[in-house]
């Protein structure tokens, strides 16, 4: 007696292992490559003085959080 199944519906219907680590890769590199597009800005509010930023409402150890509110969610 025989046993088969069909499996090529839920292939299709699951990502296998190779496709998440990849997508993963690709999103983690999307990160870096918008964190390089954000280090002008960085380096802009780290030139400020102290005043400067607390004019903003901003302190020197908020820059990062600042900068990278979006993906913060602050």
């Amino acid at each position: 007696m025989a046993f088969f199944t069909d499996t090529a519906a839920d292939a299709q219907s699951q990502p296998g292992l190779l496709s998440r680590i990849g997508t993963g890769f690709v999103a983690a590199m999307i990160r870096i490559m918008d964190a390089q597009d954000r280090s002008p800005e960085v380096r802009r509010l780290e030139a400020l003085s102290d005043s400067e930023l607390a004019a903003m409402g901003l302190r020197r150890d908020d820059i990062i959080r600042y900068v990278f509110r979006d993906v913060y969610g602050r």
